[in-house]
């Protein structure tokens, strides 16, 4: 946890060790604190995106690339800094964002693939609803090696379960999932470095349609209990 904040938070103090101008000091804050919320809400599961891997990855070159533009505007406002100082901060703060930036890497491009080896709990917005479907989500639950959720699926217009779940697969293959083992739909969960696999199974009954929506690694398509 608290090295998450590290990582969250270097930039913003890297940039308070070094700013020079009120104005620009408050737009990089600004973009550096846009920067830090896009992890926040990925944290906090505000949204989804498949490449949540890379942008956890990509953070530190963006918020560094940000704060190396903050001082090249500032040193055209008012020049370069007096030598002979005792502490050059530029210098400093220099050395904290490429370490930031190597860590970020490692953990991401490293150990993230180790990651897949691990039962997730994906999140409902991995089953994207065609016009007229409405989705109710349960929070989920998680054992020893499996992770699932249970989604309810609702017609706004009042068609058949058949139909729902038939218009509900015919939209899912457009979005990218595949026929996989045990009349289950396929997906790769991350983008380029999160080799993990989400999987539905949708069934009809009187009452509606559900979705079962579960993570698995890439080797084991098939994590129902």
């Amino acid at each position: 946890m608290l090295l998450g904040w590290v990582y969250l938070l270097l930039p913003l103090v890297c940039w308070a060790v070094v700013m020079r101008t009120r104005v620009v000091a408050v737009a990089v804050f600004a973009v550096l604190a846009g920067l830090a919320m896009v992890l926040v809400g990925l944290e906090c599961d505000w949204y989804f995106t498949r490449a949540t891997t890379e942008i956890e990855a990509g953070y530190p070159f963006a918020a560094g690339l940000v704060i190396l533009v903050g001082v090249l505007v500032e040193r055209r406002l008012r020049g370069p800094r007096p030598k002979g100082e005792s502490f050059d901060p530029t210098g400093g703060a220099a050395v904290a964002i490429c370490a930031h930036t190597l860590i970020g890497t490692v953990i991401c491009f490293v150990f993230g693939p180790l990651l897949s080896y691990e039962a997730f709990l994906p999140s409902a917005e991995e089953v994207s609803m065609p016009p007229g479907l409405t989705a109710q989500s349960t929070d989920g639950y998680c054992g020893s090696n499996f992770c699932s959720r249970t989604l309810t699926i609702v017609s706004t217009t009042g068609l058949p379960p058949g139909e729902v779940a038939d218009r509900l697969r015919k939209h899912l293959a457009t979005d990218g999932w595949r026929p996989g083992p045990g009349n289950t739909l396929l997906r790769r969960h991350g983008w380029l470095v999160d080799t993990r696999l989400s999987e539905v199974w949708i069934s009809e009954n009187p009452l509606g349609v559900s979705v079962e929506l579960a993570g698995s690694e890439l080797t084991n398509t098939d994590t129902r209990p």
